[in-house]
């Protein structure tokens, strides 16, 4: 008990951390006053602004990943379940940040459908209302102004959101923080890279003897490559900097193995975890450092982490 509920301290510690540097407050979730209201309707209000513009008609995506009982356990959409991601028992901001990125690429890799879709108002606002209590990924699209690229990173958002009375808030408002990036330089180029890592499997016959990954640029198929112990498991490919989103997909994923992406700056790390044992949460291979990955994750303009993710719960 006292070692789970250190995790959950460490969590709210970390999402502190993550809004920096505006001072932030977030109540221990240990003061939880009461169980999670499962069949009460949530609204959330997304803020997107920048450098003092507000940034209206902004398409936004949001996914419902998995529901959450009343005692804050989730359980994956039918969308996400092939996913096979595990949920509960997340203590890091590093391991939550591994969950969003993964499911990126699952979203992209099965052309799932987002549940809503709504456009920023003239206040930079997206709004949705009558949301079941759960786990949400919110998505929104590049705008450019001034030739400037500015970027809004996807955002684990969790509903309800604790107050710091204890009590649950099903009107959650949050901003995200944006990412600006100016005119690419001429011939100025980029070198990007693809690991694969393989987890629990001690080099069995369940390892494939090659996987396929797919590139993708801007949300469009960029290139396939092979990866195998010829390569070792790890491609890399120049490309011009000019602020472009690259993404990874697996192909194929092999049958009794969970994947995971993980971004470290201009790399992606694939990891297939072989399940013969009780499935964990991915590790990101430095859960004691949690501020580099705030600092990481403030500088890809990922703010919006999670909101409210732990609550009082009967543990597992």
């Amino acid at each position: 008990m006292a070692q789970r509920r250190m995790g959950i301290i460490v969590f709210v510690l970390c999402f502190c951390l993550c809004l920096l540097p505006r001072a932030a407050r977030a109540a221990s979730t240990t003061d939880a006053k009461e169980p999670i209201s499962t069949e009460q309707n949530c609204s959330l209000t997304i803020s997107y602004c920048s450098n003092g513009i507000a940034f209206s008609a902004l398409p936004v995506r949001l996914y419902k990943i998995a529901d959450v009982s009343a005692d804050y356990q989730y359980t994956l959409t039918p969308s996400f379940a092939a996913s096979n991601l595990i949920l509960n028992g997340i203590q890091t901001v590093g391991e939550w940040n591994v969950i969003r990125v993964t499911l990126e690429s699952f979203i992209l890799a099965n052309e799932v459908a987002a549940d809503l879709n709504t456009v920023t108002d003239l206040e930079g606002k997206a709004s949705f209302d009558t949301l079941k209590p759960g786990l949400y990924l919110a998505i929104a699209e590049r705008a450019i102004q001034d030739e400037t690229t500015y970027v809004f990173g996807s955002a684990l958002i969790a509903l309800p959101g604790l107050g710091t009375d204890g009590l649950w808030q099903y009107q959650v408002d949050v901003t995200a923080k944006s990412e600006m990036i100016p005119p690419s330089e001429e011939d100025k180029k980029i070198e990007l890279k693809v690991l694969k890592l393989w987890k629990g499997d001690n080099g069995s016959h369940a390892r494939p003897a090659t996987i396929e990954v797919e590139i993708f640029r801007n949300g469009t198929s960029y290139q396939t490559v092979t990866l195998s112990e010829e390569n070792h498991w790890t491609y890399t490919w120049s490309a011009e900097d000019d602020g472009s989103d690259w993404k990874v997909v697996e192909r194929n994923i092999p049958t009794g193995y969970t994947m995971t992406v993980e971004e470290r700056e201009t790399a992606f790390v694939l990891t297939n975890t072989f399940d013969h044992d009780v499935p964990k949460p991915p590790e990101t291979g430095d859960t004691a450092n949690i501020m580099l990955w705030v600092i990481l994750m403030i500088v890809s303009g990922s703010s919006l982490i999670i909101f409210g993710i732990t609550g009082k719960r009967n543990r597992v």
